[in-house]
């Protein structure tokens, strides 16, 4: 797992892989603002964008997943979310797996950790990282958010 801000990214993008370089890039270079909701090409198949508006909720209604094929990237266009986050190990077993579209649930995680992540900032969620994206901790809130799915095997 990765977390930064776009403000921090001119100084940190030589330090990461060029497939991630191009997909903060284009958090980076894009305007939200002119973009409705929806699916974007950024690679192909093998990399595009989500753009959705999503209503935060408390952890204990919402699943925590994981992805084998695609990494995710999370990027907060407006308002604020909390994501669970928990590595993978041997005691940590799935609810329910669907490989076909690639994805993992799980309900309970024994050391989830929490992310708070504000206008501008984003994670990168590998493989192993279980995560529960959406969530609050006081009262549901709007965020309007931006989902990059990265095919793995660009790297």
């Amino acid at each position: 797992m990765i977390i930064g801000s776009l403000k921090h990214w001119a100084a940190q993008r030589e330090c990461v892989h060029p497939v991630l370089r191009k997909a903060v890039d284009f958090l980076q270079d894009t305007d939200f603002g002119l973009l409705e909701e929806g699916k974007y090409s950024i690679w192909g198949q093998d990399m595009f964008a989500i753009i959705s508006r999503i209503q935060t909720k408390p952890a204990s209604m919402q699943s925590a997943e994981k992805h084998e094929c695609f990494l995710d990237i999370h990027y907060v266009i407006e308002g604020e979310e909390l994501i669970g986050w928990q590595l993978q190990n041997e005691q940590t077993a799935p609810s329910e797996s669907n490989p076909e579209e690639d994805y993992s649930l799980y309900t309970e995680l024994e050391q989830e950790s929490m992310i708070r992540l504000t206008q501008g900032m984003y994670t990168v969620l590998l493989p192993e990282d279980i995560h529960r994206p959406g969530l609050t901790e006081t009262e549901p809130s709007e965020v309007r958010k931006v989902v990059i799915k990265i095919n793995r095997n660009l790297f």
